[in-house]
């Protein structure tokens, strides 16, 4: 077995995300358990950073721990998935147009940032990276859109969220393309000010990808 190394002084955080990759990239399945002891062997570290990245991993929506103190990653459903894009379409509509009213000039270069790492992850084929430069553009926005009850709220969904987006790129790796273009396209209308068209072109974009969910779960 191949030693990974992980920094003392980042110990929680390595650990942290060393498993939510895992956990996105499904090497550790929806519904498995997770084996405390397997993780440290791999890792060579002590179980208290990862009991407390499982804190973390369970506040992200990604891990369910039980009374007995087991451990699993979260298994969806269809209903949950539906649920999410039930919350997903107007919340997020709702922060692209907010954002174009309230974003500062700080807040509207990380969103155009982020939109120029999604343009350059498009063509080197990591399932995560693409995932992870998505998840902070939306979050971008949904900060600049200055509502905390906003804010607080897509927190809560951001497990679901991983597991179903996930499952999008997986049916069409080429979704990553047409969604790089739809972002460029809220991004101009939060910059134009343009509070109706930014919640539009949201909204649009959070139903497309739901139609595309919905035809790899039919399959």
């Amino acid at each position: 077995m191949t030693k990974i190394e992980i920094k003392k002084s980042t110990l929680k955080s390595q650990v942290y995300e060393y498993l939510k990759e895992d956990i996105i990239l499904g090497r550790i399945k929806p519904g498995e358990r997770l084996i405390e002891e397997k993780v440290a062997e791999e890792l060579q570290v002590s179980r208290s950073p990862i009991r407390e990245a499982v804190r973390m991993l369970e506040k992200d929506g990604l891990l369910s721990v039980n009374k007995s103190g087991g451990v699993t990653v979260v298994e969806p459903s269809i209903e949950d998935f539906r649920y999410l894009y039930e919350c997903r379409v107007e919340m997020e509509s709702l922060a692209a147009y907010y954002a174009a009213e309230r974003s500062s000039s700080e807040q509207l270069e990380e969103i155009r940032m982020n939109i120029l790492k999604m343009e350059k992850v498009t063509s080197d084929n990591s399932l995560k990276n693409v995932h992870d430069v998505n998840v902070s553009f939306h979050e971008s926005i949904v900060r600049a859109s200055g509502n905390p009850f906003l804010i607080s709220m897509t927190s809560q969904l951001r497990g679901v969220n991983s597991f179903y987006r996930k499952a999008i790129l997986e049916f069409d790796p080429k979704r990553v393309v047409d969604a790089s273009a739809e972002h460029r396209q809220i991004y101009q209308a939060i910059v134009d000010q343009d509070n109706i068209s930014a919640r539009k072109l949201m909204k649009q974009h959070i139903e497309d990808d739901y139609t595309l969910f919905m035809k790899s779960a039919m399959q």
